[in-house]
């Protein structure tokens, strides 16, 4: 009974101590002028509402619209990174987007224009 419990012991430790293993962090830097994808679908299911001025708000949209994707975000946060920017559509607001996510879904945001973090 005691070598039972101890493997039971040894093999729950092992997967709670590997719960991470399968995450990934990426980062994305948006551009301005409400030129990334998620604001696009934003504002075509948001015709007349008013885009939001919040760090939190522009963060759910990113996130929302990643997960309706059907990729799994674990966690996700901005952090502001640069201290001057172009105006032109295709720099970066100076804002970037950080988000823990499976493996699985890697490759995927890659080619979407994340970076490994």
């Amino acid at each position: 009974m005691k070598q039972l419990l101890l493997i039971f012991f040894s093999v729950f430790l092992f997967f709670s101590c590997n719960q991470n293993q399968d995450r990934e962090s990426v980062f994305i830097d948006p551009t301005q002028c409400l030129s990334n994808e998620w604001d696009n679908d934003w504002l075509k299911t948001h015709e007349y509402d008013e885009y939001p001025a919040t760090e939190s708000g522009r963060l759910k949209i990113f996130t929302d619209y990643y997960e309706a994707l059907g990729v799994k975000i674990y966690d996700a946060y901005s952090e502001w990174v640069y201290d001057a920017v172009c105006a032109a559509c295709s720099c970066p607001t100076g804002e970037r987007y950080f988000c823990t996510v499976s493996e699985d879904d890697v490759a995927f945001l890659l080619n979407a224009g994340f970076s490994l973090n």
